[in-house]
Parts: structure tokens; C-alpha cells; sequence
């Protein structure tokens, strides 16, 4: 028995599949089910974050809608368009306290500020510089509100002045039953309100990683808890194209500068400011990332257990076996009293006991196949003396033969001579192949005996190729076919049959067919000669039928005999064999 390489050994090969089998397929999933949940949890976290975006949003243009219907109700309040009529009528604190009575009733608006042709009425704080600008902003308007961006105004408070931010909703005062222009109306509203509204997406511990603010449609920050970014532009933000060309949705956008990066956006329908938080997705993710290291261990760790087991596993099975390989190897230096030890009760203990039966069993049929040699020696002597009795027939046949030789009886010597040939030919047990050369002149001897016979014109010719006639061919496939055309040639009283052998080559196949000029067969009798079902007394005991059959044992179904015969005309039996089988 050869000795086992190391990469042959059963326990490598178990490694190997644990490995294939269990490993990779655990580690594989592992990967893909840990990648699927961290995307779908990331999707989900995403979803969140911009729901929470969207809600924001929504929250900060309710405030808005609110403060463009209270603006509303104050351009059509009747008192204050009847002094605007006529504004010369009332002093500048009759207008004053017009607009304070609407102010109390808001605690939002820091002041109100109209602005007439030449003449500014305001409530509120006092602020201090010009607003000519802002009113040519609002000159293109009719009469719409319009939000115009954060700015830093000076106020007086008692006798301090102060830096305060302020975004401003303003608008044209019409009539809008003459459509008169009147002048503008502005309301200042501080920007912590905004920054208030959106203060509840901020997270104390991500506050230095996280950036939440609201821009107008144009980029500019209106409001940012860092107070100096108030003003400034996002245009140049990698997301800012994505985000400011998107007019009334919310979504996000995935962006790279020296980490991952994610802006998170909203519209508000209002008035089309965007409000936007922008963060790291490191730390967006980073609970989700912390439960991705935990499986991917946990597997890790799965996968040791699991090569461990396979180990122990595999050195508890193969150990029985290595013993049971020390005994086969005992068996075959000859040793037939080993025996290997059962230590289980599974199938590798079945194994053993198995082996063990089977090498009792072994010495058993040993002896047994001893002592039927024996008596087959026996048997082979008793045949050697019987094959003294063919022998002594030979012997005597040719005795006969010289003396019929010595008293010129020429016929009776060329019928022994032809007998004793057929008789070395099938009494060769020991060939079931002969050449065609000598299948031809057993078919030969045959037709002498039977001319003697018959006493009755039979007449043979052959057509041979020569190549053909040292191809073998099995025994005694011809006499039979020839002695049924002697037979149904010479019937009814006939004097004479002849018969034509033929043998050629064709593709791969020998064929040989013999024809004779006969009566024919009718096709009752012809049914029964493939059959094997012919009359005794008028075939030989290897008839056609047998013939055929032992052709498709050696060739194949698809060889074999092939019979054409025409009633008054002849018979023509086409015998095909495969060069190749035999």
C-alpha cells in the first residue's frame, strides 16, 4: 500500500472543506448580510434625517405663512389705509401708535416699519441707518410679501446700542380696491427665531461634526448658528448645485472633501429658502458601523469555533481509520489474523466489524479456493486422459485412410481425409476464432462429404478477395448456412444445386455472402430459421439461428445474418461482421 501524501490525508481534505464549505460560505454571508443591513439601516437613518429635514422645514414655512397672513391683515386693516389717504391729516405718532397696536399683539416681530414717500413711521426697537436699499429691493413687487436676507442692524435699547440680526419680511401697501400704491411696510423678525426652529436637529455630542442652516434660493445663509457665516455663499459647496437647482423637494446628496460627507436639504414652499444640515457619514454611521464590527467579529469568531470542531471532529473519525489502514496493510503482507478494535458504535465501528468479517471471510474462501485447486488438477488429469480418445480416432481414421489409398479406393479416402479435417476444426475447443482461410476450408471438406452423400451434382465456386482471407472470423459460421442450401437445393428431387461464395470488404464490415440457385423459401420456413425453431432432421445442431446469434455476441446487434430469397430463383444470405471487433 503507498504511503499517503500530506495534501491527500482524509484530515486535510476535511480542513479544506470546512473551510470551503463552512468558512467561506459563513464569511460570504457574513459580508453580504453585513453590507445589505448597514445599507438598508444607512437608508433608513438617511430617510430619518431627511424626514426630520422635510419636518423642519415644514415647521419654519408655517411660521412664515403665518407671518405673510398677519402682514396681510395689517395692509388691509381700514384704519391704516384711511390715514394713508390722507397721511398729511395724522402726525407721526398717531401712525405710531397705529402700528403699535398691531405689534402687541405679536411677541415675534422685534418692530414694524412703514415707509412713505418721504416720511418713516416705526414701532419696535429703534434701528439705526438708512433703508433706501430696502426699498428698492421691494420697488419691482406688487405688492407680494418678500423675504429679504439676514442682515446685522444697529439698535438703540434706552441709551445702548446693540448688533442684532434680523431677516425681514417686506411688502407694498395697496389699496386693493383702487390698486393705489401707498408706500412699503416692513417687518423685522430676529433670526433666532429661525435658528430656534431648526435647533432641535442638533445633537450636543455631534455638534462640531454637523452643520445646519438656511439659505435663500440664490445660496446666501440666512441663518446659521455660527453667526459668521450669516451672509456668506454656498455656491462654491459641493453640493450646492444639487441642492439649489432642486426647487420644491427634499432629498440628499453624498459628497467627498476629506471624508464622506452627506447634505441633507429641504425646501420651504414659502418662499423657496433651503434648509440644510450637512455631516459626516462617519458619524451619521457610526452606531451602524459599531454593530457591523461586532458581527464581523462575532463571525470571525464563529469561524474558529467551527474549524476547531472540524479539527476535533475529523481527528476522532480518522483515528479508527488510520488503525483500520494499519490492519489492511497486515492483510496484504499477508497476515490474515488481524484484526482492528471496535471503540464506537457508528458507522466507522460498522466499519470495523465489516473489515474484520470481510478478512474471516477472506481466509475462508483462501482455504476454499485451495482445495477446489486441488480437485481442479484432478479434474485437468482426468481430461488429459480423455483426450486420448479423439486422438485414437484420428489415429485410426488415417489407418483407414492409407489402406483404402492401397486398394485404389479414391473416394473413401478423400471422404476420411475431408472427415478428419472437420473433426480437428470442431473438436478444437480451445479457438472461437479461426481465419477466413480455414472457416473456407472446413466448407470445403464439408461439400466433400456431402457430394459423397448425396451422390448428387453439387457445385461450389468462390469469389474471394485476397486481403479478406486472413481476417478472423468466429467458428463455424459458414458450414451452417452452406448445409441449408444443400439441403432446400437437393429437395424435391433435384440432381443438382450450385453455390456462390463471395467476400469482400465494405467500409469497416467483412461480408460474405453465399447464393445459391435453389427453389427458394418460403417465407413460413424462413421465419423459422432465424427463429431457431427448424426441424431437426434436416439442419445441423449449430443451426442459423445460432449463428446469428453468436455474431451479435462478437460484433453487435447491429451485424448479423440478412436472408433474400425468391421462390423458383434462389437464396441469398448475407453474413456481415466489424473488422474493428474482431
Amino acid at each position: 500500500m503507498k504511503k499517503i501524501r500530506v495534501y491527500n490525508a482524509l484530515r486535510v481534505k476535511l480542513g479544506i472543506f470546512a473551510i470551503v464549505l463552512i468558512a467561506v460560505p459563513v464569511i460570504a454571508i457574513s459580508i453580504t448580510y453585513s453590507r445589505t443591513v448597514k445599507e438598508i439601516i444607512q437608508n433608513k437613518y438617511t430617510e430619518t434625517a431627511t424626514q426630520s429635514v422635510y419636518e423642519t422645514g415644514e415647521k419654519i414655512d408655517f411660521i412664515l405663512d403665518d407671518l405673510e397672513e398677519f402682514s396681510t391683515l395689517i395692509i388691509s386693516n381700514s384704519t391704516l389705509l384711511k390715514m394713508l389717504e390722507h397721511p398729511t391729516q395724522y402726525s407721526q405718532d398717531e401712525f405710531n401708535n397705529v402700528l403699535r397696536t398691531f405689534i402687541t399683539s405679536r411677541d415675534d416681530i422685534e418692530s414694524i416699519n412703514l415707509i412713505l414717500d418721504k416720511n418713516y413711521y416705526s414701532t419696535g426697537v429703534k434701528k439705526l441707518g438708512p433703508t433706501g436699499k430696502i426699498s428698492f429691493m421691494l420697488s419691482g413687487s406688487s405688492g407680494q410679501p418678500i423675504w429679504l436676507p439676514t442682515k446685522s442692524n444697529q439698535i438703540e435699547i434706552l441709551s445702548g446700542k446693540f448688533e442684532k440680526l434680523y431677516f425681514t419680511l417686506g411688502r407694498k401697501v395697496i389699496d386693493f380696491n383702487t390698486l393705489k400704491d401707498y408706500g412699503y411696510i416692513l417687518f423685522d423678525l430676529e433670526e433666532i427665531i429661525l435658528q430656534n426652529a431648526y435647533s432641535g436637529l442638533l445633537d450636543n455630542e455631534l455638534n462640531e461634526f454637523v452643520e445646519i442652516f438656511i439659505c435663500d434660493d440664490k445660496g446666501r445663509i440666512i441663518s446659521n448658528p455660527n453667526k459668521t457665516r450669516i451672509g456668506q455663499s454656498i455656491k462654491d459647496e459641493p453640493y450646492a448645485n444639487q441642492v439649489l437647482t432642486d426647487s420644491d423637494g427634499h432629498n440628499y446628496v453624498l459628497y467627498k472633501t476629506n471624508t464622506d460627507q452627506i447634505a441633507i436639504y429641504s425646501t420651504i414652499q414659502n418662499n423657496g429658502w433651503k434648509i440644510i444640515m450637512t455631516l459626516s457619514t462617519k458619524y451619521l454611521y457610526e452606531e451602524i458601523n459599531r454593530i457591523q464590527t461586532y458581527f464581523v467579529f462575532g463571525g470571525m469568531i464563529y469561524v474558529v469555533v467551527i474549524l476547531l470542531f472540524m479539527l476535533i471532529f475529523s481527528v476522532r473519525y480518522t483515528e479508527p481509520m488510520m488503525k483500520m489502514m494499519t490492519v489492511i496493510k497486515k492483510v496484504e503482507q499477508g497476515d490474515l489474523t488481524a484484526r482492528t478494535e471496535i471503540q464506537s458504535n457508528d458507522e466507522v465501528g460498522q466499519l470495523g466489524i465489516s473489515l474484520n468479517n470481510m478478512i474471516g471471510e477472506m481466509q475462508i474462501l483462501i482455504d476454499k479456493l485451495v482445495k477446489e485447486e486441488q480437485e481442479k488438477k484432478e479434474v485437468e488429469l482426468e481430461a488429459l486422459h480423455a483426450q486420448i480418445n479423439p486422438h485414437f480416432i484420428y489415429n485410426t481414421l488415417n489407418t483407414i485412410k492409407w489402406m483404402a489409398k492401397i486398394q485404389g479406393n479414391t473416394s473413401v479416402s478423400k471422404s476420411i481425409t475431408a472427415l478428419v479435417k472437420l473433426l480437428r476444426i470442431s473438436t478444437n475447443l480451445g479457438r472461437d476464432m479461426i481465419t477466413l482461410r480455414e472457416e473456407i476450408d472446413y466448407v470445403e471438406n464439408y461439400v466433400v462429404i456431402q457430394k459423397l452423400r448425396f451422390n448428387k451434382g453439387i457445385n461450389m465456386v468462390q469469389n474471394i478477395e485476397e486481403e479478406c482471407l486472413d481476417l478472423t472470423v468466429p467458428k463455424l459460421i459458414l458450414q451452417p448456412i452452406v448445409e441449408n442450401s444443400i439441403i432446400y437445393g437437393l429437395a424435391d428431387e433435384r440432381q443438382e444445386i450450385n453455390i456462390k461464395i463471395s467476400c469482400f470488404r465494405k467500409d469497416n464490415q467483412l461480408i460474405i455472402e453465399i447464393n445459391d440457385d435453389g427453389p427458394g423459401i418460403e417465407d413460413s420456413v424462413l421465419n423459422t430459421i432465424l427463429s431457431g425453431s427448424t426441424d431437426k432432421n434436416k439442419f445441423s445442431k449449430v443451426g442459423i439461428n445460432n449463428v446469428n446469434h453468436r455474431i451479435r455476441l462478437y460484433c453487435g446487434n447491429e451485424y448479423g445474418i440478412n436472408i433474400e430469397t425468391e421462390l423458383g430463383v434462389g437464396t441469398l444470405v448475407r453474413v456481415s461482421l466489424s473488422i474493428n471487433t474482431i
